[in-house]
């Protein structure tokens, strides 16, 4: 069976449903009543080649058709609609007021109730605390993080947990396996993660100030699809793990949106807010890819067998492509 490697074949959208997703964009983004900007154009060039519908000079001067709920039928639809405009709001680095008002609005039209849409104000009027809580609430990787540390080592689990948090939880043997990598020849997986690990002094599980082992799928995946781990290369693992993860997976998207693009500082301490670092083209392609993934990179799997492979064949058995993303 072919891979869908299209936003629309995807997103299994109707021609009626992808012109609408565009016009809709474009809706928004002209109730500014100004000049398009540039990372505006570039989100609608990244979203019309995605849904395959061309961007039309009609869209900028046509209302949106009043059975816009009739095209897309389900709540669940309508909604994703709805949280999908939140990137037009913010996309030129700040909450564009009359744009939110435009959203808002439709979103009454349509009948959505959005708790991503209400949490734009917290983001123009810098709420950090709400948006934390927000998105803490609602991560996928935290929820299940938690989920398997009680459901695989119960309450001795979770005070292991609380001591990582308080920057106290060392593993010695498990800190050695991971500088073990780095006696694996070059071009290997496990070689090229000692190498992201130790370039960007990135401590390895186990070592003081190191990440619980069951979140290192992050920078593994980082390696793999060949993402920086700067703002660009954050918003762009955002995408990826959208791609790929059950639950309410809009949640990376407005993390990195709130602080990559926004410049908001939501994210732990360790990460260093920033300014118009969403690029529209490579979330998506990388949003594309995460679609490709063929293991629950976010629970148990084995990834100690990979580590002696090449990169290519490590991709291949996660089920990417091979190259960069």
């Amino acid at each position: 069976m072919a891979i869908p490697t299209s936003l629309r074949s995807i997103l299994a959208l109707t021609a009626e449903q992808a012109t609408a997703v565009l016009w809709a964009a474009v809706a928004i983004a002209e109730s500014d009543r100004a000049a398009v900007g540039q990372r505006t154009a570039e989100l609608l060039d990244t979203a019309s080649h995605g849904l395959e519908v061309a961007l039309e000079p009609w869209m900028k001067t046509r209302s949106l058709p009043g059975n816009l709920g009739e095209v897309f039928p389900s709540a669940k639809e309508r909604r994703h609609l709805v949280d999908a405009l939140i990137l037009v709001v913010c996309i030129e680095g700040e909450v564009q007021p009359r744009r939110q008002r435009a959203l808002v609005e439709l979103a009454a039209a349509l009948g959505v109730r959005s708790h991503w849409v209400t949490l734009i104000d917290a983001f123009a009027h810098r709420r950090l605390l709400t948006i934390k809580r927000a998105v803490g609430t609602r991560s996928p990787d935290v929820r299940r993080l938690f989920s398997r540390v009680w459901r695989e080592e119960g309450l001795l689990g979770m005070l292991r947990a609380l001591w990582f948090v308080m920057g106290f939880y060392r593993d010695r043997q498990l800190a050695a396996r991971f500088h073990a990598l780095e006696r694996l020849a070059p071009g290997t997986f496990g070689r090229a993660i000692f190498d992201h690990c130790d370039t960007r002094h990135i401590p390895f599980p186990g070592d003081k100030g190191g990440m619980p082992e069951r979140m290192m799928h992050h920078d593994l995946m980082h390696v793999l699809n060949g993402f920086d781990t700067d703002a660009a290369g954050e918003c762009e693992i955002a995408g990826f793990y959208a791609g790929f993860t059950d639950g309410d997976s809009f949640t990376f998207i407005m993390t990195v949106l709130a602080t990559f693009q926004l410049g908001l500082e939501v994210s732990p301490a360790v990460v260093k807010p920033d300014r118009g670092a969403f690029r529209p083209a490579r979330v998506l392609r990388a949003y594309l890819r995460g679609r490709q993934l063929t293991i629950d990179v976010m629970g148990p799997w084995d990834y100690w067998e990979l580590m002696p492979l090449s990169l290519a064949e490590a991709q291949a058995r996660l089920g990417l492509p091979p190259g960069q993303g």
